[in-house]
């Protein structure tokens, strides 16, 4: 369905406005670090906020507006006067928590395209905040200050009336190619200029016209004004404009015909002379301005980028589709087979171009977690400083969105469980402040995470007491290794705190995260040294879309296991099959046990092989798990798309375990992807 012209401005506004809060978050927490901001830092908080301020007036979106403008305010007398350091701290908790407000209202608008408005005790406190920079005395609360500029009516394109003496100028502005809503980015031109202009008027007059936009993006914006001050005031607006590919600033004559009849004097104007942005002759101007630089990034919707995909994966099918339906019965076919070839390269090459499109450093969620790690320290009263390692590691844009929530949770019971207090550490001989440290890396088709803190660690006989009261195990203490002890903190319900806080005590959390890992394929794990601190070890794959895996069938069924999760494949024999004690089926391999799973039992269909010797075992690995798939014949290894399961085959069956995907091969055949996670046999390592 196409997107109205409504929804693409609503959308690039969300989209802009969270790169400019992650933008002017991780200037905060740097600058909260070193206790103060540089002259740098203080006019890019005030950009940030003037941007935010200007495109949220022209939305109408007049609440974050108001506190923008409230911010902005702050940021234009600490970039004046400077700030005292004892005042520092408190500046920093108001934008952090105007950047709070921001994004909640982002995702509401997100979610129903309304935002809720006013943050009225914020605006309040920056406005005390304000008085004190200046040394005045706070004002009283009240309703929030009116932004700094409303937005103009585009459709009367003269603002005021011409004054006479004031000389005029030409204002010519060329936005970056591909920044879209360029009509409105106009209009927040023609605000951020309009308290400085005596008069002024512009071209396109229209900017509600249809095409406004087009006719800035052939030929730019011109705006022409008196301007009674210095009009190097004029350029420093400009020059804090979003998107701003070039601009020039040109005195002209009051009688020049190109002024329009609404500002139009009848007397000469007092400058002659042409001034640019950096002081260049008109004809040097006019080539720069009319030029068009090169951009090499673009924004482009993940959905996209999905539906690019899935289109590659049709024709590497219908590619392999027409090499196998080919007539050979013709003659030669060197000529043929030369072009499949070709044909198969450029394909692989286009999936490749593609997957790497779909790629993102994790920083994007990395970053998240210094303020969550902020934030949280300040109220449990811990100091923790978070480490960040590998920040350029790609992975692609599902994966990170499947990342964020499990580091969440784990990070907080860092922090909460694992970090202990101030005086508690100085005890233990260790540093006050607590350390986590984040890290990422790749290992062939796999992304390692591990969150490693300083802590006290798990506590063994902590966690074994509360299992056994919650009757989570059986097993004597003598039998239950660490790594399986420390794994009981994943059970659900599980939690050793006593008291439930805001961040934990309630056993929910851990349970969700592995199960949410597992479900895209990955395992998490966990290591823990009493006293010395906890590491957890997050390892998924690097796209979500593209699997290498074994193509081997049972019965008349084709599948396909992800390669990462095979350790060995194996021709068994009758010796190495025994039954337990319980009656389940278990392998000798390698000198150790391992249950044995029957595919034909669990799809319900006819093996092929009627004895284990005419059939094959896959010994697979999960998590902390091992076990044994007994199936027909190995086919090989191949490359698929994934391609979740159809909705309508959920009221055909009941369960659709040990199921993640399914592919379609080159055959055209239908491959179905197994979900090891939920093969793996309750209880069985």
């Amino acid at each position: 369905m196409e997107m109205s012209a409504d929804e693409s401005m609503l959308e690039v506004y969300i989209y802009e406005n969270q790169q400019l809060l992650e933008t002017l978050e991780t200037i905060l927490l740097e600058g909260e670090e070193e206790k103060t901001l540089t002259a740098e830092q203080i006019n890019e908080v005030f950009r940030v906020m003037h941007t935010v301020k200007g495109a949220s007036s022209m939305m109408e979106f007049e609440g974050l507006a108001h506190l923008a403008h409230a911010v902005e305010d702050v940021f234009a007398r600490i970039r004046e006067a400077g700030a005292p350091a004892s005042q520092w701290p408190t500046v920093f908790d108001l934008v952090f928590q105007a950047v709070s407000f921001f994004n909640q209202e982002l995702a509401r608008l997100q979610e129903s395209g309304t935002t809720d408005g006013e943050a009225v005790e914020l605006i309040d406190k920056l406005h005390h905040e304000l008085a004190q920079l200046k040394g005045e005395q706070p004002p009283a609360a009240s309703a929030p200050a009116p932004a700094a500029s409303t937005p103009a009516q585009p459709a009367a394109a003269a603002q005021d009336q011409p004054a006479a003496g004031v000389p005029y100028y030409k204002i010519k502005v060329f936005f970056e190619v591909g920044c879209q809503m360029e009509a409105i980015r106009a209009l927040g031109v023609v605000q951020s200029l309009k308290s400085q202009c005596a008069s002024m008027a512009y071209v396109p007059a229209d900017l509600n016209a249809a095409d406004a936009s087009q006719q800035i993006i052939d030929q730019g914006f011109c705006l022409y004004a008196q301007v009674a001050g210095n009009p190097d005031d004029l350029k420093k607006v400009l020059e804090q404009t979003m998107f701003l590919q070039n601009y020039a600033v040109l005195a002209i004559d009051g009688t020049d015909e190109e002024i329009p009849e609404s500002i139009r004097q009848s007397e000469q104007g007092t400058a002659d002379t042409a001034k640019t942005a950096g002081d260049t002759p008109r004809a040097a101007v006019d080539s720069t301005v009319e030029g068009v630089a090169k951009q090499n990034f673009i924004s482009v919707n993940v959905n996209k980028l999905d539906n690019l995909l899935n289109i590659v994966g049709e024709i590497v099918t219908a590619q392999s589709m027409v090499v196998n339906s080919a007539n050979y019965q013709m003659g030669e076919n060197d000529s043929f087979d030369a072009a499949t070839k070709q044909l198969r390269s450029l394909i692989n090459e286009l999936q490749d171009v593609v997957m790497s499109a779909r790629m993102l450093p994790v920083s994007t969620v990395f970053q998240k977690m210094r303020r969550l790690v902020r934030d949280m320290s300040k109220k449990i009263d811990k100091e923790v400083e978070l480490r960040l390692i590998g920040e350029e590691t790609e992975v692609d844009k599902n994966v990170i969105d499947c990342l964020s929530d499990p580091l969440m949770h784990i990070i907080r019971n860092s922090i909460d469980h694992g970090i202990e207090d101030a005086a508690t550490r100085a005890k233990n001989g260790k540093s006050v402040k607590g350390r986590i440290t984040l890290e990422a890396h790749t290992t062939g088709s796999d992304v390692v995470v591990t969150v490693s803190d300083d802590g006290k660690g798990l506590q063994r006989d902590a966690i074994l007491k509360k299992a056994y009261e919650k009757g989570l195990v059986t097993k004597p203490q003598s039998e239950i290794s660490d790594k399986e002890a420390y794994s009981m903190i994943f059970l659900p319900g599980f939690s050793t705190k006593e008291v439930v806080t805001e961040f934990s005590g309630r056993g929910v959390g851990m349970d969700v995260v592995r199960r949410n890992i597992n479900q895209i394929g990955g395992s998490l794990s966990v290591e823990s040294e009493p006293g010395r601190g906890t590491t957890h070890i997050i390892r998924i794959p690097l796209t979500l879309t593209i699997v290498d895996g074994l193509k081997f069938s049972v019965g008349n069924i084709s599948c396909i296991i992800p390669t990462v999760a095979v350790r060995s494949a194996v021709r068994p024999t009758e010796k190495d099959i025994f039954t337990d004690s319980s009656g389940n089926e278990m392998m000798l391999l390698q000198g150790k046990c391992y249950s044995l799973v029957r595919l034909s039992d669990i799809f319900n269909v006819e093996p092929r092989a009627k004895t284990i010797e005419e059939g094959m075992v896959l010994h697979v690995s999960v998590d902390e798990n091992s076990f044994c798939i007994f199936f027909d014949a190995l086919d090989g290894e191949y490359q698929v798309v994934v391609k979740t399961l159809p909705a309508y085959l959920k009221k055909c069956t009941t369960s659709q375990n040990g199921i993640s995907g399914c592919a379609i091969m080159g055959d055209g055949s239908i491959n179905l992807i197994l979900d090891v996670n939920t093969l793996c046999p309750d209880g069985q390592a």
